[in-house]
């Protein structure tokens, strides 16, 4: 077998066992997962959370069917006697780095030149959105993206 197959079907591997990992990706997928849920929502916002929308007043429930879990643990805090908690939507940017422009040296493996190991791309966390609960109720939210 080449060694082109073999890296093909490594890639399919890893690619199927990252999708089973994921969590739902649409609304529609989170309303069939969570029907109950879904059900106990008022009209209105059962037609908004179908749309992937949010609005004030929805509960936390509602938000996570419209755009799923949050990506970080929620911030739970107080201001002015009343409950508050944030949730934090993130995605991961692609940023190229330069090349290294260092000196070339010798190792016991032969010449090393930074620039020949050239731009790289890291990720680096965005926030794209954030919903801020006021009891357990949309009070507002920012999207960034």
């Amino acid at each position: 077998m080449s060694e082109r197959k073999v890296l093909g079907y490594i890639a399919a591997a890893v690619l199927v066992l990252s999708l089973a990992a994921c969590q739902s990706a649409t609304p529609a997928s989170r309303i069939a997962e969570n029907p109950v849920m879904f059900q106990s929502l008022p009209a209105q916002q059962q037609a908004l959370v179908q749309q992937g929308r949010i609005s004030e007043g929805m509960s936390q429930d509602a938000v996570f069917l419209a755009w799923g879990a949050p990506n970080n643990e929620p911030y739970v805090g107080q201001q002015n006697g009343k409950n508050l908690v944030r949730w934090v939507y993130t995605y991961q940017q692609p940023v190229m780095t330069a090349p290294s422009m260092g000196p070339v040296y010798w190792t016991p493996y032969g010449w090393y030149d930074p620039a020949v190991y050239g731009p790289t791309t890291v990720y680096v966390p965005r926030t794209a959105a954030t919903v801020l609960f006021e009891n357990n109720k949309v009070v507002s939210w920012e999207c960034r993206k």
